[in-house]
């Protein structure tokens, strides 16, 4: 639902950008600001329902944290995927498929030993692997940490028994957030979309 806010609006875009009107790092963090505080509110309802409501163990803040990040990723995601696509169809259809082939790489469908080593490079460079590992870090660790299958503890089985802190995996992924938000602001800088 990302996708159709820059498409429809390029036309506009491209007219009061030529005008002088702002920038292009105005135009995106305005953007960004509205997308996020709608995401922040919902996130924290959301997420506060969920744990609660589950009796989660751990951090509800980090938690809610790795929600609210990665949905933040998915908002600058999409707006990275829009700032280049030449329609509305193509963007649509290319921002689910670069989502589904993360849910393989993540560690949850296909745990990380089994995906094919010529593959395995692409869970590195997945954002959902990161906010997941700190969810179920943060509901397993210490005692929580329960047998799972056979002689290993659910962090074992998902090999996130080794990683130092749960809030570096929260970090991991605002560093995707980064990245989509520069991309999406060298593309909507560079890219000529039509003349006037």
């Amino acid at each position: 639902s990302y996708v159709p806010n820059l498409v429809l609006e390029r036309a506009l875009f491209v007219r009061e950008r030529s005008d002088g009107l702002y920038h292009v790092i105005t135009y995106l963090t305005s953007k960004m600001i509205d997308e996020l505080m709608v995401n922040c509110v919902g996130s924290a309802i959301v997420s506060a329902i969920v744990f609660y409501g589950l009796k989660l163990q751990g951090e509800w803040i980090l938690f809610w944290l790795a929600y609210f990040v990665a949905v933040c990723v998915g908002v600058s995601m999409a707006y990275c995927v829009a700032s280049f696509v030449p329609n509305l169809d193509v963007g649509n259809a290319l921002v689910p498929i670069y989502a589904v082939t993360l849910l393989f790489f993540s560690g949850f469908l296909i745990s990380i030993p089994d995906i094919p080593p010529w593959w395995r490079w692409y869970s590195y460079i997945c954002h959902s692997r990161y906010a997941w590992g700190a969810t179920m870090i943060n509901q397993f660790q210490g005692a929580n940490n329960i047998m799972y299958l056979g002689n290993q503890t659910v962090l074992e089985f998902y090999q996130l028994d080794g990683v130092k802190s749960k809030w570096t995996y929260v970090g991991f992924t605002a560093l995707f957030f980064v990245f989509f938000f520069c991309a999406t602001w060298a593309i909507l800088s560079f890219k000529r979309y039509t003349i006037r």
